[in-house]
């Protein structure tokens, strides 16, 4: 089967998801193809082409490790090594961290510090240092190196690095350490760069569908985290290089990067030094995606033993969806691999799981209705256009594991017991979120 046959699919698809716009990437055995469907925005509705620029969130971060993978392998940085003895001026809440925190703990999502962060710092050059500076307000959550929690905050303190070892700005030495040398001409960071080109707007669900965000939902100090903008083109050239090396980085350092470093937290199974690795089945995916204030989303997989890459681009937080469906279509109409088989829902007693479980600007409330256990994400910000997603029915299918009930292939949550016995955090979206005082312990 082709790639070109999703073309048919892709606008009912995306209809029934509620998204607006969509850029999809994919590469098998050596053949690229580019597919397109909906508009840039709403209010415009000018179509979305192979040229339109979108945010691809947190595959940012898969940038800012291999920017400081650059910088190990030009001799001037260690991995393992405290980064405090490259940022003396570095303070954190917790003096232990400070004095131990390593490169490789920012890049596993492991050095224990509040990750869900809201730092406006401006759009200078000095934007980064500016927000690093603030970290000491950052609570110590976990001591470091103990516990996966997917952590924002960490590659900011990464991509600072970043500039004090190189002695430029962040995104010029992404710019010429990365994007030019794989020749990713479309691929920017700055507002500025942006709005001279075709691009695509986030879009904030309404009663009456997608409405035009006016916002971008982040700010230049989150570049590390979340801040380049790109196209499915581009996309694709990061993922030749990641599946076949290249003029970045030698193949030795781009493999340890996807290679397991230590389990990661549900729904990600492992993490590689800034890549999330899951399984479909019996085959290996390395993985990453982003998620820009619900306005928009994107997926990047690889599947390196069936060499085949896809990346999807959308404008809403319909992407959710829309995504993790037109990878499953590569996987199982391109590579042939199985469809997975859902999980059967297992009874349990609800009491002792209900309650708020929370991280930074982030929840989870699991809540009982009706004989159903529901779940809703809650996002803490002042914005009217990003607002928290609907609550969801969820089911367990297996001991602490809870999935989607429309989907239970793949479990999404799991709840995480203290030495008692106890139900003390969940693990969802990546984060290990504590539960908060006053929910129900059992």
């Amino acid at each position: 089967m082709s790639a070109d046959e999703l073309r048919g699919l892709l606008g009912d698809w995306a209809r029934e998801a509620a998204v607006p716009g969509v850029s999809v990437g994919i590469a098998y055995r050596g053949e690229e193809t580019l597919l397109t469907a909906g508009v840039s925005s709403v209010d415009t509705q000018l179509p979305v082409d192979d040229d339109t620029l979108f945010m691809i969130g947190s595959t940012s971060k898969t940038f800012a490790a291999t920017a400081a993978l650059v910088l190990v392998e030009d001799g001037v940085l260690e991995l393992d090594a405290p980064i405090a003895g490259y940022l003396p001026e570095l303070r954190l809440s917790d003096p232990v961290a400070r004095e131990t925190v390593t490169l490789r703990h920012l890049l596993t999502h492991s050095s224990g510090f509040l990750g869900d962060i809201e730092v406006d710092t401006g759009w200078g050059d000095d934007a980064l240092a500016r927000a690093v500076r603030k970290f000491d307000e950052l609570p110590q959550i976990f001591p470091v190196g103990e516990v996966f929690s997917y952590c924002n905050a960490g590659f900011l303190l990464a991509g600072r690095l970043v500039e004090a070892v190189s002695g430029l700005p962040y995104e010029e030495f992404v710019r010429t350490r990365l994007l030019a040398p794989l020749e990713m001409t479309d691929s920017f960071f700055q507002p500025w760069e942006v709005l001279t080109r075709r691009h695509a707007v986030g879009h904030a669900m309404r009663e009456d569908g997608p409405a035009v965000a006016h916002l971008v939902g982040l700010s230049r100090s989150d570049a590390p985290a979340g801040g380049l903008w790109s196209t499915a083109r581009d996309q694709l050239k990061w993922a030749r290089f990641q599946l076949s090396g290249g003029k970045v980085l030698s193949d030795e350092t781009r493999k340890l990067m996807q290679a397991a470093q230590r389990p990661a937290a549900l729904a990600i199974e492992e993490v590689g030094l800034s890549w999330l690795r899951q399984r479909h089945g019996g085959t290996q995916l390395v993985r990453h995606g982003g998620n820009v204030s619900n306005l928009q989303l994107s997926e990047f997989q690889l599947a390196p033993s069936e060499d085949l890459a896809v990346t999807v681009l959308t404008n809403s937080v319909g992407g959710s969806a829309l995504g993790p469906r037109i990878v499953d279509w590569c996987l199982e109409h391109l590579a042939g691999l199985p469809s997975l088989e859902s999980a059967p829902a297992v009874a349990v007693e609800p009491g002792e799981f209900l309650g708020k479980f929370e991280t930074g600007a982030l929840a989870l409330e699991v809540t009982e209705r009706d004989g159903s256990l529901w779940a809703q994400m809650l996002l803490d910000s002042d914005s009217s256009d990003i607002v928290s997603p609907p609550p969801f029915e969820v089911v367990f299918v297996g001991e602490d594991l809870l999935a989607r009930a429309t989907d239970t292939r793949r479990p999404s949550a799991r709840f995480r017991r203290d030495g008692h016995g106890r139900v003390d955090a969940l693990e969802f979206g990546g984060r290990t979120a504590l539960r908060l005082p006053g929910g129900n312990h059992g």
